[in-house]
């Protein structure tokens, strides 16, 4: 089992260069403020990306994604607002995303 932050730091790592080839330019990384965090924040065709990236290296307590909540949710919706409203942005072009990676290593597969 690898370390819980580097595996989430090498998740986000590979989350943001997979939305730069398809063309996303990346505006924040782990973005904090006062009311909370956003793993990446993007932009592609004036439009506005909040994308939370979820890691594992086990489905044995569910698939990466089904661990952003609805309490999950609201807090980076509230940290997308205040990312808005800090930075002079619109609300109407916007979008929220998960990114979820397995990594699994099967050793002797063959």
């Amino acid at each position: 089992m690898c370390n819980n932050n580097f595996l989430g730091d090498a998740g986000e790592d590979f989350a943001a260069k997979l939305l730069m080839l398809k063309g996303y330019r990346i505006l924040e990384r782990k973005y904090r403020c006062k009311v909370g965090e956003i793993d990446i924040i993007a932009e592609k065709s004036d439009k506005l990306f909040f994308v939370e990236v979820k890691t594992r290296q086990t489905v044995r307590f569910g698939m990466p994604a089904e661990s952003v909540t609805r309490e999950k949710q609201r807090h980076i919706r509230r940290t997308a607002a205040y990312y808005l409203e800090s930075h002079g942005r619109s609300r109407n072009s916007v979008s929220f995303q998960v990114i979820e990676l397995l990594v699994n290593q099967i050793e002797n597969a063959f």
